[in-house]
């Protein structure tokens, strides 16, 4: 019977970190859809700014001080 348990218990450890990997897979697609957009054909541009690294080229980066004082009016 301990046998059989601990064969349980050792699948359920291999589901977990199963688990964990496909929970750091996904989160790597989104990120890469969300700051490489889903065309991975598109010509890319640097962004200048330093944790985000490069950007589809037709992207337009703007301060989003630029975009909140344009949406409420005062810009």
């Amino acid at each position: 019977m301990q046998c059989e348990t601990t064969k349980i218990d050792e699948l359920i450890v291999e589901q977990q970190q199963l688990i964990e990997l496909l929970k750091e897979k996904r989160q790597a697609v989104i990120s890469h859809a969300v700051t490489k957009g889903l065309n991975p054909d598109v010509p890319m541009k640097d962004s200048d700014i330093e944790w985000l690294g490069n950007v589809p080229a037709h992207w337009e980066i703007t301060l989003l001080k630029y975009i909140l004082a344009y949406r409420i009016g005062t810009g």
